[in-house]
């Protein structure tokens, strides 16, 4: 998966089967969180995180976000 989205504020975005997925974000800012994790991440412009868990990740735009999501050396 390598894709580039531009979300509204309040958008999100569902990654199936996230554990290597990369979500970079190039302008606003994002709140991460992963199916069975305890720890959710706030990211801003300039920021990235590789996701660790199987199942599902949710990327939510808090106020718009510009964001890259895609596997790990794909």
């Amino acid at each position: 998966m390598n894709a580039a989205f531009t979300l509204a504020p309040g958008e999100v975005v569902r990654v199936d089967r996230a554990i290597g997925i990369e979500v970079a974000v190039d302008s606003g800012r994002v709140w991460v969180t992963e199916e069975r994790s305890f720890d959710d991440v706030w990211l801003a412009a300039g920021e990235s995180v590789r996701l660790a868990g199987r199942g599902l990740a949710i990327v939510e735009a808090v106020g718009g976000a510009a964001i890259r999501v895609r596997r790990h050396g794909a």
